[in-house]
């Protein structure tokens, strides 16, 4: 949908004149833009694969006095958020914050791991039916979707980890809400407080989402020092955890993601 159309349903959901438009993102998976309305408040816009499956998720994890943007309207072709006011990086006192925040969101439990709709990124289906079991939700809906996308020699690596997928991770660890996607790109900072943007959520293993944090960096020991649910050897599970937004991202942006899919496999010692 472009952006001229999504402003104009915007400005009718609103029932106020849109001033400015700005897009923040723009690319295969949402258009993401900032508006300002001519009553001088600011709100973000944006489609993607669900917009209402978005905003549901946004809602429920507010009603779990989680800190995300407040989900002013949604249907199948648009949500409509307020605007976070970005005011500073991940600070020390930022990443000591959202460890409290993870704290919480962490202990949100659920009688089985999964979710209650299926989701996406982009062209990437994520299958959330409900599972008792830990490592054949993993196994089915997070690793062995991706066979048929690899090549043949790292396919093979990744059979042998399914096969083997109960001496990597625990059965039945305990049941977290997670957010799903969280990098450090959909974490908004105000004044050191952390907002959640673009959430995937399901319930499931909590070091989902600490692997996340730790992809494309690392938080600091101001974060480790305050979050209090990791288990013994939690580094070690990492790498599998690692490994399906590694897929997602060699399956939505190509070749360039390969190597990371090798590297965690070889630190795996497969």
């Amino acid at each position: 949908m472009s952006k001229i159309l999504l402003v104009e349903i915007a400005e009718k959901e609103l029932k106020k004149k849109i001033e400015k438009a700005q897009p923040l993102t723009q690319g295969d998976l949402s258009e993401t833009i900032l508006i300002n309305t001519n009553d001088g408040r600011n709100y973000v816009i944006k489609n993607g694969f669900s917009p209402v499956i978005e905003g549901n998720m946004l809602r429920f994890l507010a009603e779990h006095h989680i800190d995300v943007p407040e989900v002013i309207f949604a249907n199948a072709n648009i949500l409509i958020m307020e605007a976070i006011q970005e005011t500073n990086c991940l600070s020390k006192d930022a990443w000591q914050n959202l460890a409290f925040t993870l704290n919480k969101l962490h202990q949100i439990d659920h009688s089985a791991y999964g979710w209650k709709e299926d989701y996406a990124f982009g062209k990437v289906k994520i299958t959330n039916q409900f599972c008792n079991n830990w490592v054949l939700f993993w196994g089915n809906n997070r690793l062995a979707c991706f066979l048929d996308h690899l090549p043949s020699k790292i396919a093979s690596q990744l059979e042998k980890l399914i096969r083997n997928l109960g001496h990597y991770i625990p059965n039945n660890p305990p049941i977290s809400l997670l957010h799903g996607d969280l990098w450090s790109g959909n974490i908004i900072t105000h004044i050191n407080r952390p907002y959640l943007i673009d959430p995937a959520c399901y319930f499931g293993h909590n070091e989902v989402d600490i692997a996340m944090l730790n992809i494309f960096g690392s938080p600091p020991n101001a974060f480790y020092n305050s979050y209090s649910l990791l288990e013994p050897n939690w580094q070690e599970r990492l790498p599998v955890y690692q490994l399906f937004p590694a897929m997602v991202h060699y399956v939505l942006f190509g070749d360039y993601y390969l190597q990371m899919i090798q590297t965690l496999l070889d630190r795996l010692k497969l």
